[in-house]
């Protein structure tokens, strides 16, 4: 995939998913408002969690291994039938595990919540029982998103977040107070059930149902299975980082993990809009290269990828440090969520936010060695990460309580970055390291200048009312934006230079 393609893809995707992010925050805040830092909040939250670790870790399993299998079958007519036969396997393997932890919910609660006991445990239970069968739907949303993915239909597959928060944050606003957290289980379940629904004409549309017939025994299941179980696992693995989170917090105070997850769902926006929608568009090309045995390119790809993360990423790394408290204010302060929430909030983002960059990276470079057909490693080191993570939180929960939680997701996603990088050079050869510190040097300059320019100014960020603390933040946030991509383009920044080409070049196409 040419670099004009590579970032007008990205660009799409970026914009759908920067909406879908703010429909996510819209879900997140209509459960602060109505639930705030409560032990309910607490429940639902650690009921929630578990279906949807099981569905990034499958999920992604199952994209990361369809997408090189299927895309060497979906030209021809078995490989329909690859697609059909892996609908009825997921189905039924998705729903038996869903069946299986709703009988066992007591003790899978008991596992990642330690902490809780009485009315807190006993609603937990309730409500996992009544959001895991959700693990079915996506698990098929994930599947779908492959097919799709592979067939170079990067739209529909960044749109299934839409109606689901919509579905979550809409009964919370306008039925939560009647019908409570329970209520709120059920109306998550529906919105899971939706994540497939809409992708399901898509997917019908671009034929890969038609004329198809089960296969059990097509080569590409046999593929298939020897990709996934590791990748499973890792995936697995790098979500239970917010499992591991949250069974420290149960040993804190209540209200802290609704606290942690409000934090994380800031600090997971940056890397889940712009890092995935990079996934989504240059996964399928390292793929291709790989097959092809395209090293030069292959590299180029990655170096650029990197590159571009590293522009974007870490600019709002420094906004959302420096910006905190406004930003939680802005989002959740209302209703039951106060200004103590608040300050907490905060402080747990500012220690999250440390790691953004190093996220971004370990993303794409894991991607890169799933590319390389190699999913053993990503596995070890994801399990590894966890096990650092666990010290670290160990360490530093006395001394820093929540924040020490925070901080220890940080620097285990560095020590994760840091080995998969030497893994990664190890396979291809170097790819750039020298011109990667390059960028990183000129954007941290510019994100230097940002900030300081923030700082200035942060003061002023403060209003009395909703509306006016909305317009200081988003004139601050614009024009620290408006100074940094200045200043990326005095410092001649490659990034900045490209996504301008890109911009005369369709620009150009229109006025023919």
């Amino acid at each position: 995939m040419a670099n004009k393609t590579i970032y007008k893809w990205t660009g799409i995707v970026t914009v759908l998913l920067i909406i879908s992010r703010l429909t996510g925050m819209l879900r997140e805040t209509a459960i602060a408002f109505q639930f705030g830092m409560s032990a309910e909040a607490d429940a639902y939250l650690t009921a929630s969690l578990l279906p949807q670790i099981l569905f990034l870790a499958f999920s992604d399993a199952v994209k990361t291994a369809f997408i090189p299998v299927y895309s060497q079958y979906h030209k021809e007519k078995n490989g329909n039938s690859l697609v059909l036969t892996l609908y009825i396997i997921i189905g039924i393997f998705l729903l038996a595990i869903s069946l299986l932890l709703v009988v066992l919910a007591p003790f899978v609660v008991k596992l990642v919540a330690p902490g809780f006991s009485g009315k807190t445990y006993e609603l937990t239970v309730i409500l996992s029982r009544i959001i895991l069968p959700g693990l079915l739907f996506l698990g098929l949303s994930g599947l779908s998103s492959g097919i799709l993915h592979t067939k170079k239909n990067f739209l529909v597959p960044a749109l299934p977040a839409y109606p689901s928060n919509f579905i979550i944050a809409g009964f919370a606003v306008c039925l939560g107070a009647q019908f409570g957290v329970k209520g709120l289980a059920w109306a998550t379940l529906a919105a899971y059930a939706s994540q497939f629904l809409i992708q399901l004409p898509a997917v019908l549309k671009s034929g890969v149902l038609k004329e198809s017939k089960l296969f059990w025994r097509h080569p590409g299941l046999k593929k298939m299975l020897v990709i996934m179980p590791p990748v499973i696992i890792g995936g697995a693995a790098m979500e239970l980082k917010s499992i591991v989170d949250r069974i420290f917090a149960s040993l804190l105070p209540e209200g802290t993990i609704a606290a942690l997850n409000y934090a994380n769902r800031i600090f997971q926006m940056p890397n889940s809009v712009l890092v995935v929608a990079l996934l989504a568009v240059l996964f399928p090309t390292l793929v291709e290269l790989a097959l092809e045995k395209n090293t030069d390119a292959f590299k180029q790809a990655l170096r650029q990828g990197l590159s571009i993360i590293i522009f974007f990423v870490l600019p709002m790394m420094v906004g959302i440090i420096l910006l905190r408290e406004p930003l939680v204010r802005l989002l959740f302060e209302r209703g039951a969520f106060d200004a103590t929430a608040t300050k907490i909030t905060a402080e747990a983002l500012a220690f999250y936010s440390l790691g953004l960059l190093f996220m971004g990276g370990q993303l794409l470079l894991t991607r890169t060695l799933y590319a390389l057909h190699d999913t053993l490693s990503p596995m070890l080191v994801t399990l590894g990460s966890v096990v650092v993570n666990v010290i670290f939180n160990a360490l530093l929960i006395g001394p820093l309580k929540h924040s020490g939680l925070a901080l220890g997701t940080s620097l285990a996603l560095f020590c994760q970055l840091a080995v998969l990088w030497w893994l990664v050079r190890k396979k291809i050869g170097p790819f750039g390291g020298r011109a990667l510190l390059v960028s990183l040097l000129k954007a941290g300059v510019a994100a230097a200048g940002m900030g300081v320019l923030i700082l200035l100014v942060r003061p002023l960020v403060a209003a009395d009312s909703l509306l006016k603390l909305a317009v200081k933040f988003t004139l601050t946030v614009g024009g620290g934006a408006l100074f940094y991509f200045l200043a990326a383009y005095f410092l001649k920044i490659e990034e900045l230079a490209q996504g301008l080409e890109l911009l005369r070049r369709l620009k150009a196409g229109r006025k023919r």
